[in-house]
């Protein structure tokens, strides 16, 4: 409804679509993908909670009002409240009272019942074993303007015929029989008040504690101190006794006795309310109403469950709904015990409405975003971006539901105003389970099959080829579907606000529609409320009572209500009576003072449950936590290698970015980064800045005021192993060596470039050098290694042919090959491949006979696998994975056209099968496609889960759980429009590109350079150039990224309202940061791109398959599958 209300200034009733860039939509998808990724920790929060709120139930409500319980909600409306009717109206009975105190909390005392009883039989006559009951015989005639006698009295009592002087009495004298001995002789009061509680006066009114007492307290379920004793008159208008009460009221005041202190002095009541006094049954029309809504509401449940197409899981959907309900409406039932709010006034069908129609709303708009999202992607992305889509939404119809109901309490009556808290309270409670428990439960049940797979076939069947395959949908089934403003925004809020309103309007049912007007505008004027009377303001400063009189009357309970009607006004629903203000008794010598054994400010049974249930509810608690986690972990055990693969310590969203800005003015056009978090940048401000991303982004500039070292132009540059050194290739001709940690200029060398920049530039090793040295590899096939620390120089040809591909090849030491030598693979323009070792005589070229296919023999580009002792040869339609010792062939894995130099790898850690060669759990290759521009990923899995992609001969015995190559499974992705992409070691393609944005329509006012960047110029401030200039800015670049299983992710290159940045036409350098990082020149800032959290160690694991989350669980995804295709992946 908000956004109804919001139209206006919005132009549209839709929920806004949030950036995906705005910190509301990012804190609830980087929930939801927590949430996902950890269900077991999310459910066991909630189940926490619940269990917390849900154990103490049976404790705190009770159906006798006598055990400091709560009164659970019946079939019926009650009510005891000021009539709000025409003042003029006759009440059907008058009640007056008088209240006695002793000390504070102490009117169970037998002193203060003598006098209780003293002051009684003064204004009733004797009481004592009070037996009102006379035949037609023994009944008197009795004069109305004589005094009455006590038989005359009896004669006009209830229980005798109601008449228009009927009069009835209730008063805690009653358990003792009004006899003052038998008060004298009871050894333990308490006890007798407690074991009493349920005795009946003589017209079956129960001496409930509620009517007869004032301040109590109750511990162990049980009244231990009352502050005042409460008798209470109730008789017809005219009757006698009334009149008798009142004359003896004022003889007694007269009379002042140094017994007690009355209030008021005189005797008289200061003032009298109507007050309305209802217990009204669930009628026919009630029950028809509440019929009619359920009704509709199970049948929308279901006929919206049944689209889901979940055949397995509809069952377990709907016990979670339903749980999530009932576990809502049980926990707000335990706040609202604890807090004294009194529940009881509206019938118990009317609670689960408000949230069965918003809850429902919510749960089923989270269901259809996950539908939506695509299908290929992981589970914790999925909720993730269905929880990002549909949280704000359900967060803002959450706090418009609280903000109507605030408003609603402050305008009904009383009953009503306690239903509205607990609608309050359920709202948020449901609310938080739904990010909980049903979050957890739904991406338990999206990561089976029996979900995922139902998902998938609705993701596919719903993308329409072209509009006009779209069916026609009418309203009733978009209402029913959830997709119609009616069902999804507006139903619930008309529900509870029409609810509230009708169970106002049942409480004045006998108003006409007039009178109901002028009680609105009335309570809309706000008129200040009327000045407290002197006695109740005098009364609380200096009797200090416990309970107020208001307050006591609010507490009687229904049944209370329901056996005084039998009475006073038999077959009626209510009766409204004229309630005196109490007459006050203080006995003197009584300490008024408050202490710490008055009335509690929660409720009684509240401290009882704490007091003797702790232990045992601790228990229970833990007990359940501990059941439900194993019953998850079994239910999960084949599911959680994914989870744990994909896990990120932080559970950031999977694509982070990070910006480094204020480094340079001017664009960046270097980059280079080592694999442990250090970056070096260069601009065309001829600013060199070192940036150190482990340490929280700091940076400084490479410069040192005591040297007059100018490495400027820089023509490439490069960073060692331990990120100790950086190397920069002046066109000077010349190789500068900058400390890094220690911030100064280190040795130089001279080299000849003749300012041009090499293929290659990189640090290459040597064991017995400080520094190690430095690899120069230029086009025309010659190297030079550089001992910058002895400033000697080494000429190495590799190649006579024109190099067009140089990759390093530095393996690690492992037990079959201790001592690796350093490796150079080149390719040159004529498709030759060379080898570059060096041995310990110096540097040593090979040249590789690789045999070329028919139709497709040049070379055009080779890649390093150095943790498999391998390398790639591509080609232009085929890629060869060649053995870099033996030169072999191990396999040849066909493609499409490939652009040049376009290939990238990545594959799991080595592994070592049965058969002693090597192995690999996975392997995946990307290229750019040479006709359409496009990315193809091709990835490859055993055939068998658990197995391993062996390397050895074909020909040769293996285990049975070696994979030959040729038995593998091919799995094809397309990505569109690409951009600038990289592949990461960690197991995804990351790219940068420009999305495609609508052009803005010509203006009479040109936005002049918009298409390169800001250079002070300002842009003219209309509307299209203030859209178009936000696109520029925040819009047009995006990062995506997809793993070797086709998952698909994308975020905005720049974050959440972020400026004062170049504007740029294209992309700056490039390059890779560890296993799991891009680093991107953006304008004058660099861009840190992070696939899952950024761990800049400086070591990878040559064992650790976790380190590897591209290919998480690609066995769970290939069980998934019934055949491979090519896939498209779109922005």
């Amino acid at each position: 409804m908000i956004w109804y209300l919001l139209y206006p200034f919005r132009g549209t009733t839709e929920p806004p679509r949030l950036d995906n860039k705005h910190p509301l939509r990012a804190a609830f998808t980087r929930y939801g993908s927590y949430s996902a990724r950890h269900p077991v920790i999310t459910l066991l929060i909630s189940v926490a909670t619940a269990v917390i709120l849900i154990y103490p139930f049976p404790f705190l409500y009770t159906n006798n009002f006598t055990s400091g319980s709560s009164n659970l909600p019946h079939h019926v409306w009650t009510s005891a409240q000021p009539f709000e009717g025409i003042s003029t109206t006759k009440p059907d009975v008058v009640m007056r009272s008088i209240w006695v105190h002793g000390s504070y909390m102490k009117a169970l005392e037998p002193e203060v019942l003598l006098r209780a009883l003293e002051i009684q039989d003064d204004l009733l006559g004797p009481t004592i074993n009070f037996d009102p009951r006379r035949t037609p015989e023994e009944r008197v005639i009795v004069n109305a303007t004589s005094s009455l006698t006590p038989d005359m009295r009896d004669t006009f009592h209830a229980v005798n015929g109601l008449s228009d002087s009927s009069w009835f009495f209730h008063s805690p004298l009653q358990y003792w029989s009004c006899d003052g001995e038998n008060i004298l002789q009871d050894k333990d009061i308490i006890s007798t008040v407690n074991e009493r509680s349920r005795q009946s006066n003589s017209v079956n009114v129960t001496l409930r504690h509620s009517i007869v007492f004032s301040g109590k307290r109750f511990e162990n379920h049980r009244l231990v101190a009352a502050d005042a004793l409460v008798i209470t008159l109730v008789h017809m208008l005219d009757s006698p006794v009334g009149r008798q009460w009142e004359e003896k009221a004022q003889a007694l005041a007269r009379r002042k006795s140094g017994q007690w202190r009355l209030y008021p002095e005189d005797g008289r009541s200061l003032s009298n309310t109507l007050y309305e006094f209802r217990f009204q049954p669930l009628s026919f029309q009630d029950d028809l109403f509440l019929g009619v809504i359920y009704s509709s509401i199970v049948l929308y449940f279901f006929i919206s469950l049944s689209k889901l197409r979940a055949l397995k899981s509809r069952l377990g959907l709907i016990v979670a709904v339903m749980a999530q309900i009932a576990v809502s409406i049980m926990s707000s039932f335990t706040i609202c015990a604890i807090f004294k709010i009194d529940l009881s006034k509206i019938p118990r069908e009317a609670y689960p409405l408000v949230i069965l129609t918003v809850g429902l709303e919510n749960i089923f708009r989270l269901i259809n975003a996950v539908i939506v999202t695509p299908s290929s992607n992981s589970t914790a992305s999925r909720i993730g971006e269905a929880l990002g889509q549909t949280g704000h939404v359900a967060l803002a119809g959450v706090s418009q539901n609280l903000a109507i109901l605030w408003m609603l309490s402050k305008y009904v009556s009383p009953q009503v105003t306690a239903f509205c808290t607990f609608a309050a309270i359920a709202l948020s409670f449901d609310f938080f389970y739904l990010l909980t428990f049903f979050a957890a439960v739904l991406s338990v049940d999206v990561r089976r099959t029996e979900l995922s797979d139902s998902l998938n076939r609705v993701a596919t069947l719903s993308r329409p080829t072209s509009p006009q395959q779209q069916p026609k949908q009418s309203w009733m089934d978009a209402m029913l579907r959830g997709e119609s403003a009616f069902s999804t925004r507006v139903a619930g809020t008309i529900v509870m606000t029409g609810f509230i309103l009708i169970a106002q309007w049942h409480f004045f049912d006998n108003e006409s529609l007039g009178q109901t007007a002028r009680r609105v505008v009335h309570l809309l004027k706000s008129q200040p409320q009327p000045p407290r009377s002197p006695q109740s303001s005098f009364l609380s400063v200096d009797i200090h009572q416990a309970r107020t009189p208001t307050a006591w009357l609010r507490m009687q309970d229904h049944e209370t209500a329901q056996e005084v009607i039998k009475v006073v006004k038999p077959n009626a629903n209510s009766y409204i009576a004229r309630v005196h203000d109490p007459l006050v008794f203080v006995l003197n010598g009584s300490d008024r003072t408050p202490t710490q054994y008055g009335v509690r400010p929660f409720l009684p049974a509240a401290y009882d449950f704490a007091r003797n249930q702790f232990g045992v509810f601790m228990i229970t608690v833990i007990v359940t936590l501990a059941a439900v986690s194993i019953l998850m972990n079994y239910l999960l055990w084949d599911e959680l290698p994914e989870n744990d693969n994909d896990n990120r310590p932080n559970d950031e969203p999977l694509l982070s970015v990070k910006t480094l800005n204020n480094g340079h003015s001017l664009d960046v056009v270097l980059l280079s980064a080592s694999r442990d978090g250090i970056i070096a940048s260069v601009g065309l401000d001829r600013l060199i800045r070192i940036w150190d991303v482990r340490r929280g982004v700091m940076s400084y500039i490479v410069q040192d005021f005591e040297s007059h070292v100018d490495p400027l132009p820089v023509l490439a540059m490069a960073i060692d192993g331990d990120s100790n050194w950086l190397a920069l290739l002046s066109g000077h001709d010349r190789v500068y060596l900058w400390n890094i940690p220690e911030r100064r200029w280190g040795p130089s060398m001279e080299v000849l470039v003749k300012g041009r920049k090499p293929v290659a530039f990189c640090f290459g090793y040597d064991s017995t050098e400080f520094i190690n040295p430095l690899l120069v590899v230029r086009y025309n096939g010659t190297m030079t290694e550089l001992r910058v620390e002895s400033n000697e120089s080494v000429e190495v040809g590799i190649c006579r042919s024109p190099l067009v591909s140089v990759r390093q090849h530095f393996e690690k030491p492992l037990a079959a090959s201790p001592n690796p030598p350093a490796r150079v693979v080149t390719s040159s323009r004529k498709g030759c491949v060379h080898i570059a070792s060096q041995l310990e005589a110096g540097w040593v070229s090979d040249s590789v006979d690789i045999p070329c296919p028919p139709g497709d023999q040049a070379i055009t580009s080779i890649f390093p696998l150095p943790a498999l002792g391998s390398f790639l040869a591509v080609r232009t339609r085929s890629v060869d994975l060649v053995d870099i010792v033996t030169h072999k062939i191990t396999h040849t894995f066909n493609t499409q056209d490939m652009k040049p130099d376009s290939l990238r790898c990545f594959h799991s850690t080595r592994r070592r099968p049965q058969c002693g060669s090597v192995g690999l759990a996975n392997l995946a290759i990307a290229y750019t496609n040479a006709e359409t521009g496009n990315v193809i990923l091709q990835s490859y899995l055993p055939e068998r889960d658990g197995d391993t992609i062996c390397f050895r001969d074909p020909y040769t015995p293996g285990s049975k759980t070696c994979c030959l190559w040729r038995e593998t499974v091919e799995q094809r992705y397309e990505i569109v429009n690409p951009g600038e992409w990289e592949a990461l070691k960690i197991g995804y393609l990351v790219g940068v590109r420009k999305r495609e944005i609508p052009k803005p329509k010509a203006k009479s006012h040109p936005i002049a350079n918009s298409g390169l960047r800001r250079r002070g110029v300002q842009l003219p401030r209309t509307l299209s150039a203030e859209k178009y200039l936000s696109g520029t800015e925040d819009d047009v670049w995006e990062v995506w990224s997809i793993s070797s299983r086709g998952e698909m992710t994308s975020t905005p290159l720049c974050g959440y309202a972020e400026s004062d940045n170049l504007l740029i036409s294209a992309l700056g350098p490039l390059h890779t940061m560890g296993r799991n990082s891009l680093v991107v020149g953006l304008g004058n800032v660099v861009k840190v791109i992070t696939v899952g959290n950024d761990h800049f160690d400086g070591g990878e694991s040559s064992t650790d398959d976790a380190l590897f989350v591209g290919m998480a669980a690609a066995t769970t995804s290939r069980r998934k599958k019934t055949s491979v295709g090519a896939r498209k992946a779109h922005g």
